[in-house]
């Protein structure tokens, strides 16, 4: 093999081993010169059992950056996200765990709660609902991009774009669409200088009931899980079996003092529940402590205070409301409008405007 080309898979080694690998620079240009050697100087043959291993090697390499590493500096490069809930708040998510519920994150680990609970999300299905709003200027380009997309696709006209889509309104232009048809719509509209409006429904049992969109919801949370919602969670105990219900929405659906009752006995809120009791996070106390479950025993009342244990448990699973944030890449039932502007008033109309404008003006004085 000749020294240039051996200069060149020698590079070619040194950088993989760089920039996808991640290698210290000095140990990244030790395993360049070494190809450059192996093949240049010391005539390596391409059918050794050397340049066999070394390409099996290289590709392994190459394998791993691009199905991992990159995944991972990918995911590594998540940030906070700038979101409003449904009540018009504005906050920052997701929030980082604080006080107790870190220490009960740790007692959720250690007692196998993730053994029967997940905490994940899923969906079934997603679709579309596309609006547009036209000007009087282009309205006939989108009445003839809708025409397209209906005949495109086959489906029927909708909303106010079956009666004529009049000009400065937001219409329906297509409802319940799949991702392929809703992305020829937004197209065709935008093609034709409208400003489109595009609203996303998860259904799935996991989510939310409604009678109309999920009407087989069991409420377990208002939108699907994404990875960043595991921004702060060093091991995501995402789970793999349903046993329990999942609980990555868990703190908007029970007080304090039905979590502790689940714990100690989850008979005491839902008779048939195949959840163990864990009264070892609890000790019994005479009658008159503050802060304690009363359970019938026999004829007698025994009650039970929750210990440190229980407390940051409870405190943990509080802070699992991560579902009812709304994202850019899971919404909550929540339109989020494409990049395009609203179309602005062509030159000529502006200036009619204003023209009109001012001779009101002179007549009114």
């Amino acid at each position: 093999m000749t020294i240039g080309l051996s200069f060149l898979l020698g590079l070619v080694a040194g950088s993989v081993s760089f920039y996808m690998l991640g290698l210290w620079w000095p140990v990244a240009l030790l395993v360049g010169l070494v190809a450059w050697l192996a093949f240049g100087l010391f005539d390596v043959k391409m059918d050794s059992a050397f340049t066999l291993m070394a390409g099996a090697l290289l590709i392994f390499c190459v394998s791993l950056s691009g199905m991992i590493m990159r995944a991972d500096s990918q995911l590594s490069g998540l940030q906070y996200a700038e979101t409003v809930l449904e009540d018009g708040t504005q906050a920052r998510y997701p929030i980082p765990l604080l006080g107790n519920a870190r220490y009960g994150e740790e007692v959720y680990r250690s007692i196998g709660c993730a053994e029967c609970h997940t905490q994940q999300v899923t969906h079934d299905g997603v679709e579309f609902d596309i609006k547009a709003l036209a000007t009087e200027k282009n309205l006939p380009a989108v009445k003839d991009a809708i025409d397209r997309y209906h005949r495109v696709t086959g489906s029927p006209a909708s909303g106010g774009a079956a009666h004529g889509l009049p000009a400065g309104e937001w219409e329906t232009v297509a409802h319940g669409a799949n991702a392929a048809d809703a992305a020829k719509a937004r197209g065709f509209l935008s093609a034709a200088g409208a400003s489109v409006d595009v609203q996303v429904r998860f259904h799935g049992e996991d989510l939310e009931k409604d009678e109309f969109i999920n009407p087989d919801g069991r409420g377990w949370g208002k939108r699907r899980s994404v990875a960043r919602d595991y921004l702060f969670a060093e091991k995501p105990m995402l789970g793999s079996v349903r046993i329990g219900p999942d609980l990555a929405n868990v703190g908007t659906r029970h007080s304090r003092a039905t979590l502790l009752r689940i714990l100690l006995n989850p008979q005491l809120i839902r008779k048939g529940s195949k959840m163990p009791q864990h009264r070892f996070l609890f000790e019994e106390v005479d009658e008159g402590e503050a802060n304690t479950i009363t359970v019938l025993k026999g004829e007698k009342n025994i009650y039970y205070k929750p210990t440190k244990d229980a407390d940051a448990l409870v405190d943990y699973l509080l802070s699992l409301k991560g579902a009812q944030y709304p994202l850019e890449e899971a919404p909550v039932y929540q339109p989020f409008t494409s990049s395009l502007p609203v179309p602005a008033a062509p030159a000529e109309e502006e200036a009619d405007g204003k023209e009109g404008g001012e001779a009101s003006a002179e007549s009114a004085n």
